[in-house]
């Protein structure tokens, strides 16, 4: 009786078949900070999840991958909606440089940001920052126009404060803890702002939720929103507090195609429980709203998953 062997061509032709069935997709995000961990983590649950495998391709900053996803060249990105929004549309710190080729796929969790002072601060709200010594950033950085932002919102610009030049997050947090600036930009209940606590006490600033003031933020940050943290929440926030909002969002090439990116959907969906542990800057995902409206379009293939689930709103 012959026995049968497994020939070379054979193997090969196994394995091509097993490696088709694998589609490979790169997924645009920076080295360090909290965009690379959440696009680890999302590249992780997408690849568990099924037949799509997703891969970081992390890059120093963001301005640096949007346009190779605009380009064709990496599949899938990550970025705030504030920074999306101006990609997109070439405007803000993407003046003269539309990325009309990006397309939403979801909404991922609310970025919830704020002012931190000492505690022994004097300081009880952003009007009392004028003549202060507030951190400032170069014209069209992402941090000029959160900071511009958050003193659209008391009606103030930055000519009223002393301002303290920093070239970045990381500068401006050390700034502030060595003592040479009044105030600082924080990510609600981050890792942070809890060490800062711990070291000598913080209080967060709390915005003005009026009509008129969310209207004046919105000039710099584009589908920004405040929400009210309740006393007690996260340390530094004794009383009720309205923070600044704007969310994560995950996007796409618009010629990625419709299969690929209803299969990256679809594993989110699956994959929500993981997400979820993957850290607190997961803290407010959910499945059922990935496809929020935040004002720019999303591809079809992520359109037709939300359809099947019955949360798509027109």
């Amino acid at each position: 009786m012959k026995m049968k062997h497994l020939t070379g061509l054979t193997l090969a032709l196994t394995l091509g078949a097993t490696a088709v069935a694998a589609e490979l997709a790169a997924l645009g995000s920076t080295a360090r900070g909290g965009t690379s961990q959440v696009g680890r983590t999302l590249a992780a649950a997408i690849s568990e999840a099924g037949t799509l495998q997703m891969r970081p391709q992390e890059l120093a900053n963001t301005a640096d991958y949007i346009p190779l996803v605009n380009a064709g060249e990496i599949e899938f990105g990550i970025a705030n909606v504030v920074q999306l929004t101006y990609a997109i549309n070439g405007t803000g710190m993407s003046e003269g440089r539309p990325n009309e080729n990006l397309q939403m796929v979801a909404t991922l969790m609310p970025f919830r940001n704020a002012y931190i002072v000492r505690k022994d601060s004097d300081i009880t709200s952003v009007a009392d920052l004028a003549g202060k010594r507030v951190p400032v950033f170069a014209d069209k950085a992402l941090g000029d126009y959160v900071t511009k932002g958050y003193f659209a919102n008391a009606d103030m610009t930055l000519e009223e404060v002393d301002g303290v030049p920093v070239p970045n997050f990381p500068r401006m947090w050390s700034s502030f803890a060595e003592g040479s600036a009044d105030v600082a930009i924080v990510v609600v209940g981050a890792g942070n702002s809890r060490e800062y606590d711990a070291s000598f006490g913080i209080r967060y600033l709390s915005f003005d939720d009026s009509p008129e003031a969310l209207e004046r933020m919105r000039e710099f940050l584009p589908q920004t929103y405040l929400q009210e943290m309740p006393a007690g929440s996260v340390p530094g926030i004794e009383d009720p507090t309205f923070v600044n909002v704007f969310d994560y969002t995950f996007f796409a090439g618009k010629d990625v195609s419709e299969d690929m990116v209803y299969d990256a959907v679809k594993a989110l969906w699956e994959k929500e429980a993981d997400l979820l542990g993957g850290g607190p800057f997961w803290n407010g995902f959910a499945k059922e709203a990935m496809g929020k409206q935040v004002g720019l379009t999303y591809h079809p293939g992520a359109i037709k998953f939300y359809k099947e689930m019955g949360v798509w709103q027109d």
